[in-house]
């Protein structure tokens, strides 16, 4: 006895209208030529257009985390560490955009950051070259 794929499916059909007659369920199923079973109500989701979306505003003003970061990074070495102090700004967004721009700049792979809480600054670790995965 071959199984086709309609068997399987007249199966798979009559189970769910067992359990959707029951209550228990509600389905959709959609098959290649169109063929609709099921009561379920598929609404498509309407994406807002572009004009209609709502950016989130940004936590600082332009430029003020990259003023205060790139100090500590531009004349960076491989082989040294930036310790890059919280000052006023979330120590999460800080590392975030420090480390953004150590990838744009030395490329992915080729540092690494870490949060000091205690001591109240992020640390940068630039790779020596022989290090930096390829």
């Amino acid at each position: 006895m071959e199984i086709t794929f309609e068997k399987m499916l007249k199966v798979a059909l009559n189970n769910l209208n067992a359990l959707e007659r029951r209550g228990i369920v509600k389905f959709k199923v959609i098959v290649e030529d169109d063929e609709e079973h099921g009561t379920l109500e598929v609404v498509q989701k309407k994406r807002k257009r572009k004009e209609e979306r709502q950016r989130r505003l940004p936590l600082y003003p332009r430029g003020d985390l990259m003023s205060h970061y790139k100090p500590y990074l531009d004349n960076l070495k491989p082989d040294d560490i930036a310790l890059i102090p919280f000052g006023s700004f979330d120590f999460e967004v800080l590392r975030s955009s420090a480390c953004a721009w150590c990838s744009h700049t030395w490329g992915n792979g080729t540092y690494s950051s870490t949060i000091n809480k205690e001591k109240q600054v992020v640390e940068i670790y630039r790779f020596p070259d022989e290090m930096r995965e390829v």
